[in-house]
């Protein structure tokens, strides 16, 4: 069960670093209603809260929306299962895409599967080698920037963590590689990556 995003920072920041009520309603500059509600997790987080909790614990806005709606979801579903299971679809799911590498391939190049899945034109695939090159690399060409976009904004940690043991990239290549992405690039942090890195 995904938990309401206020909880997830309670949790992850709030009582382990001992901030208090006031010290936030000061950092988010906000009334203390809507700080009691988020509290109590009555309060559903706007975009502009998100922005402004993601700001003052330095995480991405983008991760707080994703878990509001997926609690949200997940509560709708069990307060009306039986109402959404007795929905006739009009339109029937269509075939997915055969992936570029089977879902049987070995899961170390799950990583180069998901990269060249986003990369519209089979003549600029990579290469395993090719997406090595880029954890080594002092200087990163433009060309090269959606690849690094896409392993920390599509890619699962656990494609990446694959990758990174089977051709034994160094843990500190992989971390310049995602601080890049952060710092370079201007992408919004990714928690799970985060979390690896720290």
């Amino acid at each position: 069960m995904t938990p309401h995003p206020f909880e997830f920072l309670l949790r992850k920041f709030i009582r382990p670093l001992g901030i208090t009520p006031s010290d936030l309603q000061t950092s988010l500059k906000t009334d203390e209603e809507t700080l009691d509600a988020l509290y109590r997790q009555k309060e559903k987080l706007s975009p502009l809260l998100a922005m402004k909790l993601g700001k003052s614990f330095g995480i991405s806005p983008e991760l707080l929306m994703r878990m509001q709606i997926e609690s949200e979801l997940e509560e709708a579903f069990r307060e009306h299962k039986s109402e959404i299971e007795a929905v006739k679809p009009l339109v029937c799911k269509a075939k997915p895409p055969k992936p570029l590498i089977s879902e049987k391939s070995h899961p170390k190049r799950m990583l180069l599967a998901t990269v060249n899945n986003s990369v519209g034109n089979p003549d600029e695939h990579y290469t395993a080698d090719n997406l090595e090159t880029l954890f080594h690399s002092d200087h990163i060409h433009a060309e090269n920037h959606y690849a690094v976009r896409t392993m920390f904004t599509e890619a699962t940690l656990q494609e990446f963590v694959d990758f990174i043991k089977a051709r034994k990239i160094p843990f500190e290549k992989a971390k310049s590689l995602y601080h890049y992405y952060v710092r370079v690039l201007k992408g919004s942090q990714n928690e799970k990556f985060e979390w690896f890195f720290k």
